[in-house]
């Protein structure tokens, strides 16, 4: 058998490659059908390839991938587990209610595409794998969500439309280059001395992306252009599926039946004055701590717009999509972190939240 035959085989024995062929069909059918409001097909499809793509990758590759062949293997293993949310991608392009859509497939490949080799990239400048998911995620995110306001402002003409998105998409990846570059020293992990931060200066980076991004979308969409309230709450839910969702999927959180209990045994609380023994349940801390990160912003706008029922009705959408989120990432992990590997945590926590918005945005609110 050949390399990738091989490595097909291995991925076709992963509950995670199913779960994001499904996700994709789905997705992708969904946002070619035109009913993905808010944002330009093309833009749509970008977003949804980026995040099944850093799903499909969030898992370590197979170490025989490395002795297959030296990086021609590495490659391979890489297509090999893409394969599945691009196979799904064409089916769900073809299957749309509104017919075959040409723009969904193709934002959706270039998506696959720019979150793999940005993957790929981090994986060899960050130790932690969560870190890397997480960046990869950040940033397709920034350059699909600029990209699509970019298109909507210069909607009218297709050809500025599509130099300003290009702009738009170029400049969110210099600005994440300057992030990066950031003079930041390392710091101690969030919470009771868990074991899901690693301290490093890059989920330092990170959480500060998305408490600014929370605090910009804040000011600006319920505040300056309350008409703009929508995009708050996509800012502020992409962003927690971005740092909250691999951190607690990604080991060291899914470290595999038999290591989660030997962690959950070890006493991180001083014995005495009826203080609980054993470890403080790293998942939760995760995404509690992002869903008040990210939420927080809104909770003050809120307060502040407690008169003003039109203008604090987006407030109270962006803490109730957090709210949302956290709940079915924090119920989708808990049920599976311990009866599979991190890679299908992260597949399946994914996969749900797609299915989430396909029912949205196909069965809007009255």
């Amino acid at each position: 058998m050949t390399t990738a035959a091989i490595l097909f085989g291995v991925e076709a024995r992963r509950p995670a490659s199913y779960l994001l062929l499904l996700a994709a069909i789905g997705g992708v059918s969904v946002a070619g059908s035109g009913q993905a409001v808010g944002g330009p097909r093309t833009a749509v499809g970008f977003l949804l390839g980026g995040v099944l793509a850093v799903a499909a990758l969030g898992a370590p590759i197979p170490a025989p991938a490395g002795h297959l062949g030296g990086s021609a293997a590495a490659m391979a293993a890489i297509l090999a587990r893409i394969c599945w949310p691009v196979i799904g991608g064409c089916v769900g392009a073809l299957a749309s209610p509104a017919g075959p859509s040409g723009p969904a497939l193709a934002g959706f490949l270039g998506g696959v595409g720019f979150a793999a080799a940005l993957f790929a990239f981090l994986e060899r400048r960050l130790p932690n794998r969560a870190d890397v998911a997480s960046g990869a995620l950040v940033i397709t995110a920034g350059a699909g969500l600029a990209g699509a306001a970019a298109w909507n402002r210069f909607a009218d003409n297709s050809l500025a439309g599509r130099a300003a998105a290009l702009a738009a998409v170029l400049v969110a990846i210099g600005a994440a280059a300057v992030v990066a570059r950031m003079p930041l020293s390392a710091r101690k992990p969030r919470g009771t001395g868990r074991l899901i931060a690693s301290g490093e200066p890059a989920r330092g980076r990170l959480d500060l992306v998305g408490m600014a991004a929370a605090l910009i979308g804040m000011v600006v969409c319920l505040f300056l252009a309350p008409e703009s309230a929508a995009a708050n709450r996509i800012v502020a839910v992409a962003c927690f599926v971005a740092l909250a969702v691999p951190e607690a999927t990604i080991t060291p959180v899914s470290l595999g039946q038999g290591w989660s209990r030997l962690l959950e045994s070890v006493p991180l609380r001083p014995v005495g004055r009826g203080e609980r023994i054993g470890m403080t349940d790293l998942v939760i801390e995760s995404v509690g701590f992002h869903a008040l990160l990210l939420g927080w912003p809104s909770l003050v706008a809120l307060a502040l717009l407690t008169g003003d029922r039109e203008r604090s009705a987006g407030a109270i959408a962006t803490v109730a999509g957090l709210a949302g989120t956290a709940a079915i990432t924090w119920g989708v992990v808990s049920l599976v972190r311990r009866r599979s590997d991190g890679g299908t945590a992260l597949a399946a926590v994914i996969a749900v939240l797609v299915v989430v918005w396909m029912v949205v945005v196909t069965y809007p609110p009255a």
